[in-house]
């Protein structure tokens, strides 16, 4: 079995919760990999190329993954278990479910409009922690990936947290509610989960059966 972390948008694999987690694995012997997917790039990245990098990166071989992935990296994962059999299971962290949505509604429709005319907007990097360009293309493409992509059904363990006002919880709640292998941990927290990690990865460790 191959454990892979998905770090969210702007972020980078030295993230805290990235970094918590790749400790945790540590502790008990085993590997958590964490690519970076700002890829070589950021400004001209789109969800596109980092799947395509994960597909060839990760799951070129038949070997079973377990998928942890945060925020974007959550929408990532579901994006990834709707492709590929490999992938079996899922822990989110507040999983961007709607990114394209959110992301229009964050902006709202003027700055949308006008980040087509530019062709470029800066957004705060959080890994670099400075403001970076993106190009438009990252928020065209990202309009072609929905979370209804995953049909199939294959365990997922989600935590997100009551006060994240990025992606709402009741976007979590939903998918729950159409999955039946779906087991929604509701946190007292915001986007950042980080108020209790240590109870969140004993979670991941019983559901991993560690």
């Amino acid at each position: 079995m191959k454990y892979l972390y998905l770090h969210g948008f702007a972020s980078s694999p030295n993230s805290y919760k990235a970094q918590y987690m790749r400790q945790r694995f540590t502790d008990i012997g085993l590997t958590l990999h964490i690519p970076d997917l700002n890829l070589t790039d950021f400004s001209t990245t789109t969800l596109s190329d980092q799947l395509a990098y994960l597909d060839r990166t990760y799951l070129h071989n038949s070997e079973p993954l377990v998928v942890i992935g945060s925020s974007l990296g959550g929408f990532l994962a579901v994006q990834l278990a709707a492709k590929k059999t490999q992938v079996q299971k899922l822990v989110l962290f507040a999983p961007a479910f709607g990114f394209s949505q959110r992301i229009a509604k964050a902006l709202g429709e003027e700055n949308v409009t006008k980040w087509q005319q530019d062709d470029i907007r800066e957004f705060y990097h959080y890994g670099l922690k400075r403001n970076v360009n993106l190009q438009f293309q990252f928020f065209v493409d990202a309009k072609n990936y929905s979370e209804e992509k995953l049909t199939r059904s294959l365990p997922i363990l989600i935590f997100h947290g009551i006060h994240d006002d990025v992606v709402p919880a009741s976007l979590s709640e939903e998918f729950a509610k159409r999955r039946s292998q779906v087991t929604l941990k509701l946190l007292d927290d915001d986007h950042a989960l980080g108020k209790d990690l240590e109870s969140i990865w004993q979670n991941i460790k019983h559901y991993c059966g560690f």
